[in-house]
């Protein structure tokens, strides 16, 4: 293998070794599954972090947009030591730190009285949190897909995460009403400390993980076809960022209350994509899945420009099929250009990009819907969707046909 030449694919030398059994869904993978759904549950009551700031301390956009941003921020800033740790020491250790951070983080929540350092220095530990555990296990749902299931398994993966979307937010905005927001912190630190005990228990095949990767991560990301992937990954980042942080916001200044209906939506369409569909990418491509689905992620934003008319459910339905057809699909090209001893880098770099584009929209469209209102951030994430399906549409032929 040549490590930075062009489009070529490292893993058409070591695929073979793992490709030997198809079968997907083994009790290890299960066994993943579900510590992955007791994590994502309490990370996934955080995406009502805007609300909470709106309603308890009446935060601006800027103030919003920037406690939003620096979570993703300090996953960002993480991602490529992580990832290469990973790599280089195994999965388990870095799974069982972010659980056991994220639950602390929850804890640390129950003293937050205003919008002081704490707040700020807690939702950086979220990020890092989310950062070590999601490396940690979705690099080992890798390890344990056949080669040619790997879309499949990440989309898998994915789909048990984006579950906890709709049912994290769902009861916490549930909790919040009946007992208070401490109830919600309570919760999501039993959670995530269940999470912790589970990694324990996860197995690791050690022949997974070499004593030395030799690869740097720059080295990874300067490959062409990789090159591309980050770069759409970043701008999809954006629009998804723009969604999540803004739309509540937006909603509760029309008269929308109930802003868990987004997220439902999301969630439950993007879970039928994954479970349902999830071997699409496989199929058919994993370029032409990311190209289409792309297409599609565009209506989603500048669905909300008529949240008063068509509400939270189409906007988030729209959200759910597009990403959730796009995000595994771009995730399995990006890793088709990476050896199997370079896959904990790879989801650093692909998870990175795409986080560098959530946090970077949170912080800045802050500042500009604070300025010119919501509509325009809308708009603006719409566009960049629309960059990225031209950046799709123009790759090479021997990449938009893989």
């Amino acid at each position: 293998m040549s490590a930075g030449h062009g489009s070529e694919r490292p893993e058409a030398h070591e695929a073979g070794a793992e490709a030997g059994s198809t079968r997907l869904l083994t009790g290890e993978l299960l066994f993943i599954l579900m510590t992955t759904a007791l994590f994502g549950l309490p990370f996934s009551a955080f995406f009502l972090f805007p609300k909470f700031l709106a309603t308890e301390f009446a935060a601006a956009p800027s103030t919003i947009g920037g406690l939003n941003a620096v979570t993703m921020f300090f996953s960002v800033l993480f991602m490529p030591v992580i990832g290469a740790q990973v790599d280089k020491r195994g999965r388990k250790p870095f799974g069982f730190a972010g659980a056991g951070l994220l639950s602390l983080a929850s804890v640390g929540f129950l003293f937050v009285d205003s919008i002081g350092p704490l707040l700020w220095v807690l939702r950086a530990m979220q990020g890092v949190a989310f950062t070590l555990f999601y490396l940690a296990l979705s690099t080992l749902t890798t390890d344990l897909a056949p080669a040619r299931r790997l879309g499949q398994a990440i989309g898998l993966f994915g789909g048990v995460m984006i579950a906890t979307n709709a049912l994290g937010p769902a009861v916490a905005e549930w909790l919040a009403h009946e007992f208070g927001w401490s109830a919600v912190f309570i919760a999501t630190a039993i959670s995530g400390g269940l999470a912790c005990l589970a990694t324990v228990f996860v197995r690791e095949r050690p022949h997974q993980h070499v004593a030395e990767a030799p690869t740097t991560m720059w080295a990874l990301v300067q490959r062409s076809g990789m090159r591309r992937a980050l770069v759409v990954a970043i701008l999809a980042g954006c629009a998804m960022g723009t969604l999540f942080t803004f739309y509540q916001p937006w909603a509760l200044s029309e008269g929308i209350t109930q802003v868990s209906v987004f997220l439902i939506a999301f969630a439950v369409t993007a879970m039928f994509v994954r479970f349902g569909l999830g071997g699409l990418a496989d199929r058919l491509g994993r370029m032409r899945v990311a190209t289409m689905s792309l297409f599609v992620y565009i209506g989603a934003p500048f669905s909300l420009l008529w949240v008063d008319t068509v509400g939270l459910l189409l906007p988030g339905a729209l959200l759910g099929l597009s990403h959730g057809l796009f995000f595994p699909a771009l995730n399995a090209v990006a890793l088709d250009y990476a050896a199997v001893r370079e896959r904990g880098k790879a989801m650093a770099a692909y998870h990175g990009a795409f986080n560098v584009g959530f946090a970077g929209s949170g912080y800045l469209m802050g500042f500009l819907a604070a300025a010119a209102g919501y509509p325009i951030v809308f708009c603006l994430a719409g566009i960049c969707c629309l960059i990225g399906f031209g950046l799709l549409v123009s790759a090479p032929r021997s990449a938009a046909s893989a």
